[in-house]
């Protein structure tokens, strides 16, 4: 219902291409009580903290507007792996990816139903749990330790990972309609780890990676960019090394509607967590959305920034197309280097992994 009110709406001119309810996201605050307001929106800000309460059942928005996933990245010395546990109200989705960073080999499985129910999530949304493939994703009450037991088709991933590298990016998006979204990025650190693939159990070594735990009413039209690292950066003016996270976000605007600047540019430095004024995805992809080389910059007018370059190893497409739902996602595993400006200081890094995406979803 979402996606056909929005294409509506679209078509006669009833939804702005750009949302701009004059929302600071770069100005970091302390949140509301509540992540919806009396009036039935939710209330947008990077915060501090989460809201006390999740009180998302108060939202004037539709109710099959209402999408949660937990989703992480984890890049081990051999193995780049991307797992994730998603409910869409009207779709579900569990999945893990391998990418062999030595051979080129890789695998994939994913679980995908429409319209029947199969992920249930707690009331306090901190554990997402598969029936149908017993796979589980939680985070612990302090939001400092991850356990997960992820199972796909031939593919299975069992693990505890902790919370590293500096605070969570924690930001409320507001959208139309009385649409939004409550948003965790962060990075993390593998305790312990065992992958299986088909008949070979992988015991992974201790690693890092990132997460994105999403849940609200999101746009019937969605679109976007993304790019997910986790590395070691220097400091060029003195050679001192320090683990790097990032995370960057963009609505593709042909695709999203409205589109809403939210500012999720993320850098994790030095145990700090700090977001960028901006940033830009330039790339090419022909009808199967085959990609050549990526530009990920950060324009040189507006100080702080990135610009990385990112080289694709691995493509992955995956399509639905029904009355209900119209997605294509493709996620591009591969080599990012770049450099990060920061006031006076320069930093730099090499060929870490990275996953990128150009995905579009109406639902």
């Amino acid at each position: 219902m979402p996606r056909i009110i929005d294409l509506l709406d679209a078509a006669v001119g009833h939804t702005p291409d750009v949302l701009d309810r004059k929302v600071d996201y770069l100005a970091q605050r302390a949140p509301p009580e509540r992540v919806v307001g009396e009036d039935g929106t939710y209330t947008p800000g990077w915060f501090t903290a989460a809201p006390e309460v999740l009180n998302f059942e108060d939202s004037s928005a539709f109710e099959m507007a209402f999408q949660r996933w937990f989703h992480f990245t984890l890049d081990c010395p051999e193995h780049f792996i991307i797992f994730n546990v998603a409910d869409f109200t009207r779709a579900t989705n569990t999945a893990i990816l391998v990418a062999n960073k030595q051979t080129g080999t890789f695998d994939h499985s994913s679980l995908t139903r429409l319209l029947v129910g199969g992920v249930e999530v707690s009331e306090d949304q901190r554990h997402f749990t598969d029936r149908d493939s017993q796979s589980v994703i939680a985070v612990s009450p302090d939001d400092r330790q991850f356990r997960f037991s992820v199972h796909a088709e031939n593919l299975h991933l069992t693990g505890v990972a902790e919370h590293t590298l500096g605070p969570p990016m924690i930001q409320c998006t507001g959208f139309h309609r009385g649409r939004g979204s409550l948003q965790w990025y962060g990075c993390v650190r593998l305790r312990f780890g065992v992958l299986t693939i088909g008949d070979t159990v992988i015991e992974l070594p201790p690693c890092y990676g990132t997460y994105d735990r999403t849940m609200g009413h999101q746009r019937g039209l969605q679109g976007w960019n993304w790019i997910a690292m986790v590395g070691e950066a220097v400091r060029e003016s003195d050679g001192h090394r320090a683990p790097i996270g990032l995370q960057i976000a963009r609505d593709i605007p042909d695709r999203a509607r409205p589109v809403v600047e939210s500012k999720k540019y993320i850098v994790w430095l030095d145990g700090r967590v700090l977001k960028l004024p901006d940033a830009r995805f330039e790339y090419s992809a022909d009808d199967q959305r085959t990609s050549g080389p990526w530009r990920i910059f950060t324009p040189e007018s507006t100080g702080d920034g990135v610009d990385l370059h990112f080289e694709p190893r691995f493509h992955r497409r995956e399509q639905r197309s029904a009355w209900l739902v119209e997605a294509d996602f493709n996620q591009y595993y591969g080599p990012v280097d770049g450099r990060l400006r920061l006031g006076d200081e320069r930093w730099s890094f090499e060929q870490v992994f990275a996953v990128t995406e150009d995905s579009l979803l109406q639902l």
